[in-house]
């Protein structure tokens, strides 16, 4: 698995340097940049850091232009992790190399892996280079707990990864990544709370927000980040479990696809 999972990665990462080198990276800074400089003219100019006295309830701190900021920039982070694991298999098949992939005696999870760590390093520079606006931005965090934010980022690119590979299924079965991804993004980017605290959504939204594990990963990170609070085993149990629910979804209904796909084609 390993073997192919270094294998992937490097093979993408050559791919990606020769035919579309830094298109879709930079496009992802100057989107971060612009939410960036959205939540600060929105903050400054506009309410006048006038905050409705519930946001701190909510959220444990006065400090919007961090949690928004914190908020945009994981969000373009997961988004670009998981348009590109989950469109790797659809891009094969778009390429006319899904047969041979198919065929070949490699491990599909490895393939996945490689993926996303490949991905993993692209997206850590844009997380990087949107992070430098914030702090140009007027970004400031208090002294967090190291272990706390280790394990809410562990969570959190797990819960991507594991939402990615559902994604990728359902692109795969209906031969479609701009609808499915749209559609995905725009749903999770409203109920888990990415711009706004959860707690003014409507109590069925809220609800409904449970079923992605990024919604519990989303929140103790952010937690972590802003508030340095500490994040227990307990707290991580409930978004692990349903992760690793939705990776064992995801890898089976892929090779259900898969086997379809290479019956009809």
């Amino acid at each position: 698995m390993w073997q192919t999972a270094i294998a992937t990665a490097v093979r993408n990462q050559r791919s990606n340097l020769r035919a579309f080198p830094w298109n879709f990276t930079l496009g992802h800074i100057i989107e971060g940049a612009y939410l960036v400089l959205v939540a600060y003219f929105s903050y400054v100019y506009l309410i006048q850091g006038d905050l409705d006295d519930k946001f701190a309830l909510y959220t444990g701190t006065n400090n919007y232009l961090a949690f928004a900021i914190i908020g945009g920039t994981l969000n373009i982070f997961c988004v670009s992790m998981m348009m590109n694991v989950s469109r790797s298999l659809i891009t094969e098949w778009r390429e006319g190399t899904l047969e041979a992939l198919l065929l070949s005696p490699s491990s599909r999870n490895g393939y996945f892996l490689g993926t996303a760590v490949q991905q993993f390093y692209r997206s850590g520079l844009i997380l990087a280079a949107v992070l430098a606006f914030g702090i140009l931005a007027g970004l400031r965090l208090p002294a967090p707990h190291l272990l706390s934010v280790l394990a809410g980022a562990f969570l959190f690119i797990l819960s991507t990864y594991a939402m990615a590979l559902v994604m990728g299924s359902v692109m795969l079965l209906t031969r479609d990544t701009y609808i499915v991804q749209n559609t995905l993004f725009t749903v999770m980017t409203l109920l888990c709370g990415f711009q706004f605290p959860r707690q003014y959504l409507p109590r069925f939204l809220k609800m409904a927000a449970e079923v992605f594990p990024l919604t519990t990963s989303l929140q103790l990170l952010r937690g972590a980040l802003l508030t340095g609070e500490t994040v227990s085993l307990t707290d991580l149990l409930p978004a692990l479990l349903l992760s690793l629910v939705y990776i064992t979804v995801g890898l089976w209904c892929i090779s259900r696809v898969e086997r379809r796909l290479f019956e009809q084609f």
